[in-house]
């Protein structure tokens, strides 16, 4: 079994720069609320072992923001594939995982991620599968459980939604 998390960053502001647009206040905000949200899924069994990110200063700062909720998390890594990739290369990233990593968090970037939640994604629980159906906006995470030993055999309809989470889900800390 394979646990997958998909994170898109959080808002960022503009720049004349992409790799260097850093989250904006919205951003941060909405990173501190994704990472209570993650949280509450490391007690349903989602504790990401490996991280992985985009390179660009949102999704490093992204990352920063949840990263105080991913206790588990053993190894860290800025992957230049996963910056503004397409879904077909994204997947072949995930493929090549090694198997050992069998939970893995990754924070990149829209079309990409919508695009690879649309194409894993095979079954899930309804309200999840209606929330999913409007697209990752910035900071929404995607919970994908997988049932395979490899890495290698993710592919088209594999998965199940298990939680797909936008900033305005999630109440903020008291």
């Amino acid at each position: 079994m394979k646990h997958l998390i998909l994170l898109r960053h959080a808002s960022a502001e503009n720049g004349d720069v992409d790799r260097a647009r850093a989250l904006s206040a919205l951003g941060r905000s909405e990173a501190a609320r994704m990472g209570d949200a993650l949280g509450a899924l490391a007690e349903r069994g989602f504790r990401p072992e490996l991280l992985l990110t985009s390179p660009a200063l949102r999704a490093r700062e992204t990352l920063a923001g949840v990263r105080g909720a991913l206790v588990a998390a053993r190894r860290e890594e800025a992957d230049e594939v996963l910056y503004l990739s397409s879904a077909g290369r994204l997947l072949t990233r995930l493929q090549a995982l090694a198997d050992a990593d069998t939970q893995v968090l990754i924070v990149g970037h829209n079309p990409g991620l919508g695009e690879l939640v649309r194409l894993l994604v095979e079954r899930g629980a309804a309200d999840v599968l209606l929330r999913a159906a409007h697209g990752l906006a910035p900071a929404t995470l995607a919970a994908l459980r997988i049932a395979t030993p490899h890495w290698r055999d993710v592919g088209p309809r594999c998965a199940e939604l298990v939680e797909f989470l936008r900033p305005r889900d999630v109440a903020p800390a008291a």
